[in-house]
């Protein structure tokens, strides 16, 4: 069954001051744009992770998930393992493996007894509260960088996997605009000191020997004060901005985006489809969304036509979803119609287009 896109609006904006039942699963994709799998195989907005799943994202695509009350963003090209999900009596305990990639990652505040990790081969970044950014390249190096609250950040030792919270309480805080590098061959030097701390003491082992290594090599397993470097927000304002935007999405939209999806991938058409709620516009192509923007305007409608403007482009779609043309141009979001044309404004100049074709005029 299609959707007419302004009823969508008008069910949407209705739908999201009624009560639902929430979406009450622990860990859920909430959002994705482009080519996303888990465990290899292609996955859809709403469904759930499980511990241990396996998420990838491919070229030009990313996708949030929600882990309780917190959001992660996976970016492209990235892949990451959900290795802890634990949520018990109202406390969230997770970690996050980063095989390779990049995350953007916005926890919730965290009481005494939780905790939040997320892990790069060569780094482990802990945390109470904050938001910040996970990147690991294919040559072991990691890049973490804080823009609200505080990171603690240790070189990622195998041997003491099992005391990484101990270690961690350890390491002095990285706070908002500062920034950690930890190598490969940071972590192989470390190595070797926490193996002749192990050689050291043959008498203990398990719980026992890691609290000697902790003792005796904590400083130099934790990054220290003079590895903590300055960076200015303003010159990774994108991830910033990325950040702050990340939200979870009501049920309500979750639901209405799935559904959109699944049409267009049942049916598809030539050109996709426009899905619009109270406050984001999505392009659906090819079974899924190619692209997301903000609504600053309600779309115009003209006739059995809608027209919308947001982020780089100008839409026209037929009232039930199909898109009739879209056309890449910079724009403020605002669409007129005047004199049987689609009058377009940008930094203080109007463009022409038919409604027809979308060509300029």
């Amino acid at each position: 069954m299609k959707k007419t896109i302004l009823p969508a609006l008008l069910v949407l904006a209705v739908a999201l001051g009624c009560s639902r039942q929430p979406v009450d699963e622990y860990a859920m994709i909430t959002f994705m744009i482009g080519d996303v799998t888990k465990n290899n195989a292609a996955v859809q907005i709403g469904d759930v992770i499980k511990e241990k799943d396996v998420i990838q994202t491919g070229t030009e695509s990313f996708c949030d998930v929600k882990i309780g009350e917190s959001l992660i963003r996976v970016k492209q090209k990235t892949k990451v393992v959900l290795a802890t999900l634990m949520r018990q009596g109202g406390i969230e305990n997770t970690a996050v493996d980063l095989d390779s990639g990049k995350m953007l990652c916005k926890p919730k505040k965290l009481i005494k007894s939780e905790t939040f990790m997320v892990k790069t081969p060569t780094a482990v970044a802990g945390v109470r509260g904050t938001q910040f950014t996970v990147e690991a390249d294919q040559n072991g190096t990691s890049r973490i960088k804080v823009f609200e609250g505080s990171v603690k950040v240790a070189k990622r030792v195998r041997e003491l996997e099992a005391s990484m919270p101990e270690v961690l309480s350890l390491a002095p805080d990285v706070t908002r605009e500062e920034k950690v590098v930890i190598t490969k061959l940071d972590v192989e030097k470390t190595e070797k000191i926490v193996s002749a701390v192990l050689k050291s003491e043959p008498a203990k082992s398990g719980d026992a020997a890691r609290a000697a290594v902790i003792k005796k090599a904590g400083k130099d397993i934790v990054v220290g004060k003079k590895n903590i470097e300055k960076f200015t927000v303003r010159d990774f304002e994108k991830d910033n901005r990325e950040i702050i935007e990340i939200r979870q999405k009501p049920a309500e939209v979750i639901r209405e985006i799935g559904k959109a999806v699944e049409e267009e991938r049942e049916e598809p058409l030539p050109n996709g489809r426009l899905l619009v709620t109270s406050f984001e516009v999505f392009f659906i192509k090819n079974g899924k969304i190619e692209w997301q923007g903000t609504v600053v305007q309600e779309p115009v409608k003209h006739g059995d036509r809608i027209y919308i403007a947001s982020g780089e482009y100008v839409f026209c779609a037929s009232v039930d979803g199909p898109v009739v043309w879209r056309k890449q141009m910079a724009n403020e979001g605002r669409l007129e119609i005047r004199e049987n044309s689609l009058v377009v404004s940008a930094k203080g100049q109007e463009t022409k287009l038919d409604l027809k074709t979308g060509a300029k005029l």
